[in-house]
């Protein structure tokens, strides 16, 4: 009798102890293997990086990748949906977007350090092109052309310049992230917000007096193709 009552305590208890702490167990497991991924895809890029690193960084078995993401490529692209939060930024004074721009560029820097999305993106640019424009088209060119239109840009300034933005964000990131060279790498956080302030307010300023498209419009160049 006292071993049935044991048994039957071994089978009840966790069942009622593990069945309410699943979700959050779920949660914080796939929590980690993002931040794992994250981190590793910016440093070694996406062909470098492989599960069981992935796995073994997060402190559990490479099967759970699978079960929660499919493989590789499944938590490579729910790594990498993050956002920059641009439209954070536009709200306010269009002769102020440059200063706001830039900090939030420098902000983001330092709170996600390596494990930015970003480094992780263009570090896997040469096998994942596609995953690179999907981001920068919604996360940077995108919202900041249609601020930019409500601001009184037409349709052609708008475009060349969240283009020339784009642009040059991703060219001091790899400056500064990916070749650590020159001034751009040696520059001071706060010396980095008034150098990237002063620049892309210059851009922004700069568009807004262009008189004809210095870019083809993306629908021309569809048609053309």
């Amino acid at each position: 009798m006292s071993g049935h009552t044991h048994i039957s305590g071994a089978v009840t208890k966790p069942t009622e102890d593990k069945q309410p702490s699943r979700p959050r167990n779920a949660a914080g497991t796939r929590e980690q293997l993002l931040k794992a991924a994250a981190a590793l895809f910016a440093r070694n890029g996406y062909e470098a990086t492989t599960v069981s690193q992935i796995a073994q960084a997060a402190g559990f078995s490479a099967n759970l990748v699978t079960r929660y993401f499919g493989g590789k490529e499944g938590l490579f692209l729910a790594a990498m949906e993050t956002r920059l939060n641009l439209e954070s930024t536009l709200p306010g004074s269009i002769d102020s977007l440059g200063q706001r721009l830039a900090d939030r560029i420098v902000d983001r820097w330092e709170r996600e350090g390596d494990a930015d999305p970003l480094l992780a993106l263009l570090r896997s640019a040469s096998s994942r092109p596609a995953a690179l424009g999907d981001f920068l088209e919604k996360e940077a060119t995108g919202p900041l052309t249609k601020a930019l239109m409500s601001w009184g840009f037409s349709d052609h300034q708008a475009v060349d310049t969240a283009n020339a933005i784009q642009s040059f964000i991703v060219g001091t990131v790899v400056t500064r992230r990916m070749l650590n060279t020159g001034a751009i790498a040696a520059a001071t956080g706060p010396q980095l917000r008034v150098w990237l302030a002063d620049v892309l307010q210059r851009l922004v300023d700069e568009g807004a007096t262009a008189e004809s498209p210095r870019l083809p419009h993306p629908s021309a160049s569809s048609d053309a193709r």
